[in-house]
């Protein structure tokens, strides 16, 4: 059960050395922007034994993970480190300029009892230095979740800005049988099933701290929307009263929920105070609204609705005032997100026979179309704002991928039986 598995990491014993000088001027930095800009070409040597117990296999695979992350990051050109040269140090960078890379990430092991300790940095070929990494302790069983701290770390060392692949990405699925059930994906490949309710879920989403997951379940008979806590493994009710509710979203603050209420065929927004039970009707309208996604300031929301004829993207302030239609190309505009830095709206549209992901600049713009190919639904942005998750069904069955926002990159995250859909991409895991 995930919820050992989530427990385990949230509260494994892992101390975390943050080495970053401040004040060091990278040779190699920058962040990719454009499609067809040149990645970073880094070698990544495997970990050097240190001492204590020797952990070769914890070693490989840390090196495994760490390397996979830094060739999806849109970042960097991975290539093999050259033979028999040793890391590099104050008087030995020659031979990795002459390899032809820029960046060297590598470092050493230790083994302890129940565990393992690493320390991996960033080595500044062209500026012949280190420009800082970590150090990090924990189980055999956390080497995966520490190879992908590294990553993000490498990745805020050479752009500023920390990366995304120490983080869970949620979703619905009957992989296992014929139900759906709510299931969440890490970037070591491994997929956890949560809930075992033998009945439909939807609409699963995270909270700011990755703690909880609200979701709607058909369990009881009829539409009820639930919270998910990953270390208990236990959900309980948050919302059943008055008709079908569905599709929430998470106040940036927690305290509240956003979500959309089916009564008498008709649908509207709703707030629903986690405190007191209480909720309060944020829109009233014949059209149809759904799919409602906060701001990262929690001041705006964006949603869908049918208001002006057809599905369009929508955005109003927290309390319904000044309402403005943000999308006008195509027939067919939903399930709306925001960029955690809150620069950017991504949604799900139409584009001739199928559905494809856009995304513009949140202060309104010309759409820019990220995917090509098949039918593809509910964008979900990674937290640090580079990636969108979404479902598509390009290769038969409804699978899991991401799209890198500024290159176009594409990488399949699920595979095998079964429909994977409605993904959500959590905060980063502390």
């Amino acid at each position: 059960m995930i919820a050992c598995r989530g427990k385990a990491l949230i509260l494994m014993v892992c101390t975390v050395l943050l080495l970053i000088n401040a004040r060091a001027e990278a040779q190699v930095r920058g962040e990719i922007s454009r499609p067809g800009s040149v990645l970073v070409p880094v070698s990544v040597p495997g970990l050097e034994w240190g001492g204590g117990e020797t952990r070769p296999a914890a070693a490989a695979r840390f090196n495994e993970l760490l390397t996979e992350d830094l060739r999806r990051s849109g970042i960097f050109n991975v290539v093999d480190p050259p033979r028999g040269l040793g890391l590099p140090s104050s008087d030995g960078y020659g031979g990795w300029s002459t390899a032809g890379v820029l960046g060297v990430v590598g470092g050493s092991y230790t083994g302890t009892p129940g565990g393992i300790t690493v320390e991996v940095r960033f080595f500044d070929v062209a500026a012949g230095r280190s420009l800082g990494g970590r150090r990090l302790n924990g189980s055999v069983d956390a080497v995966p979740a520490m190879a992908h701290q590294v990553a993000d770390g490498v990745m805020e060392i050479v752009t500023g800005r920390e990366g995304p692949f120490h983080s869970w990405i949620a979703f619905v699925s009957d992989r296992e049988e014929h139900f759906r059930e709510l299931y969440v994906y890490s970037f070591d490949g491994a997929v956890s099933r949560l809930t075992a309710h033998r009945s439909i879920t939807m609409a699963p989403a995270w909270n700011r701290d990755a703690t909880r997951l609200a979701f709607t379940s058909f369990k009881s008979g009829k539409p009820v929307l639930y919270g998910y806590d990953l270390s208990s493994g236990n959900d309980s009710r948050l919302a059943h009263r008055h008709g079908v509710n569905v599709g929430a979203a998470w106040a940036p603050q927690g305290l509240s929920l956003l979500f959309s209420r089916e009564v008498e065929g008709n649908s509207d927004l709703y707030i629903l105070d986690l405190g007191s039970e209480r909720t309060r009707r944020l829109t009233r309208h014949w059209g149809i609204d759904v799919d409602p996604a906060w701001s990262p300031d929690g001041r705006s929301v964006a949603f869908c609705s049918s208001r002006g004829g057809t599905p369009q993207v929508y955005v109003m302030k927290r309390d319904g005032s000044d309402m403005r239609r943000m999308t006008f190309e195509g027939s067919y505009n939903c399930s709306p997100a925001w960029s955690p830095d809150g620069r950017h709206l991504a949604w799900a549209g139409r584009v001739g026979r199928y559905f494809q992901i856009l995304a513009m600049p949140a202060a309104g713009g010309k759409p820019r179309q990220l995917t090509f190919e098949g039918e593809n639904e509910d964008p979900s942005w990674s937290p640090d704002s580079r990636f969108l998750a979404f479902s598509s069904k390009r290769a038969g069955d409804r699978d899991l991928y991401m799209v890198h926002a500024a290159r176009g990159i594409i990488t399949r995250l699920t595979s095998g039986p079964g429909d994977d859909a409605a993904p959500t991409w959590s905060g980063r895991l502390r």
